[in-house]
């Protein structure tokens, strides 16, 4: 991608999410920002992650991945997730959704459960459509957005 092209790009805002799966008992999550609603009826939610981030298979196997829009005051919790690992300790964080098959994380400003519609290639990231299978509201926060925390997200990592 050319320098112009990159800057621009650094401009676009987006939420920060945390998104996680399930597999065996253990909680997979990272951060996410390439998130949108593409349909109202069914409720569809669109991610897409680098091609190279652990938890695909895990989200491909397990058929279900969570979203959870993080508040500003929730900006600690990026670094945490920063890196697309099963991390044990991480657990205390969520609430276990047995029933939906991903886990909801604690006090986010709102959060999904998605069943996994489709997933496809596409460049060097993979977009997951999920079906809205529960949400959360949280109605007290102000989200987290790239702009808020200083940084954005452009595909290179």
């Amino acid at each position: 991608m050319d320098p112009q092209t990159a800057e621009a790009f650094r401009h676009m805002p987006y939420g920060i999410y945390v998104l996680a799966t399930k597999r065996h008992e253990q909680t997979w999550a990272m951060i996410a920002s390439w998130v949108s609603q593409i349909s109202y009826s069914p409720p569809l939610l669109l991610v897409a992650l680098r091609h190279n981030r652990p938890a695909i298979p895990v989200i491909q196997e397990s058929g279900f991945f969570s979203l959870a829009l993080l508040k500003r005051v929730q900006k600690k919790f990026v670094p945490l997730f920063k890196h697309p690992i099963a991390q044990p300790m991480i657990e205390e964080f969520f609430i276990d959704n047995k029933k939906e098959g991903a886990p909801y994380l604690k006090d986010a400003l709102a959060s999904w459960v998605c069943s996994v519609w489709s997933s496809f290639p596409v460049g060097d990231h993979v977009l997951f459509i999920g079906e809205v299978q529960s949400a959360l509201s949280n109605r007290r926060g102000e989200p987290l957005t790239t702009a808020a925390y200083g940084k954005t997200y452009i595909g290179q990592s």
